[in-house]
């Protein structure tokens, strides 16, 4: 669905971002991660044209973005940053109401639109007529993202948007833009500096560093398999508990003892990770993987065991 073709942006002292490339398909979320000052919210700039790029180019759907008028090219791709960028002195209901007022929206599907929004992040009725700085942190950043998805964009770039809240806002919030419908039917590009957040919330990770893409690809071959040794830094003391994180118990079920399962184990979805099955078993002592024959008992012991037969054999 977006197509980047060596973008570079070239400043008179420096290079912000230097001859990247990517794709991202329909549906897919693909973070950029980096450090501050690594190219990564000039790369996202570029793509709704807030900035110009020096060479190279952007392609949405086979277009090249710089065929397209930049206000009409913003108003179809949903916009979300740190601060949220809340008109201060708009209402939440006239700054939901933004982009389709000026797609011409009628009255009635603009209410309608927006009730939809609130209801869909948890934010009360009642908030429409305040202001944005009468609202929570967290509530802003709701509010930011309803206005994004306001008039169905296919796509939304969002740059460090929970990046202003505080830690457990932070993971609440991250929680439900992980299980939102709407945001896993949207094309999204999102830049963080924060590692977790990019494993939670990435279909793919693209690390930059100094204007670059040091490496491309899903969680687990960031994890598992760093390829530069920027990438090996930037993951640093964490690398251990980041695998833990990436690694689940279906990656598991080919190296796990073969011991059947007791009626009183707990059950543990494939998709658990290796993180919260570890949690589990400090309180039970033993859970289980349901099979299609019979299911496999875990222990803390044969799961550990089968953590690093995974990690030793694991190719992409």
């Amino acid at each position: 669905m977006i197509d980047v073709r060596h973008l570079s942006k070239r400043y008179p002292n420096h290079t912000a971002v230097d001859d990247v490339s990517f794709t991202v398909q329909e549906q897919e979320t693909l973070v950029l991660l980096g450090t501050s000052g690594s190219g990564k919210t000039t790369t996202l700039k570029m793509i709704n044209r807030l900035i110009e790029p020096t060479t190279g180019s952007v392609e949405i759907n086979g277009v090249d973005t710089r065929r397209q008028v930049p206000h009409e090219l913003s108003r179809s791709i949903g916009y979300v940053v740190q601060e949220t960028g809340l008109f201060p002195h708009y209402t939440v209901r006239e700054n939901i109401a933004i982009v389709p007022r000026l797609l011409h929206w009628d009255k009635n599907r603009i209410q309608n639109r927006t009730l939809e929004l609130l209801a869909m992040l948890r934010l009360p009725e009642k908030i429409l007529t305040a202001y944005p700085d009468q609202l929570s942190g967290g509530q802003r950043q709701r509010v930011g993202l309803a206005r994004a998805l306001a008039a169905h964009p296919p796509i939304l770039l969002m740059d460090e948007p929970l990046g202003a809240l505080d830690p457990i806002t932070r993971a609440e919030i991250r929680q439900e833009f992980r299980n939102l419908d709407e945001l896993r039917q949207k094309t999204v590009i999102l830049v963080t500096h924060d590692i977790r957040e990019a494993l939670e919330l990435g279909d793919r990770i693209a690390v930059m560093d100094d204007g670059k893409i040091r490496q491309i690809g899903t969680p687990k071959e960031l994890v598992l398999k760093p390829a530069h040794a920027f990438v090996q830094r930037f993951l640093g003391d964490q690398w251990l508990a980041l695998q833990l994180q990436v690694v689940t118990i279906g990656d598991l079920e080919a190296h796990l003892p073969d011991e059947p399962a007791e009626i009183e184990d707990r059950v543990l979805p494939r998709e658990t990770s290796l993180h919260d099955a570890l949690a589990h078993l400090t309180k039970t002592g033993s859970v289980r993987l349901p099979g299609a024959e019979r299911s496999i008992r875990i222990r803390p012991a044969g799961l550990w065991t089968a953590f690093h037969q995974f990690v030793r054999q694991a190719s992409f």
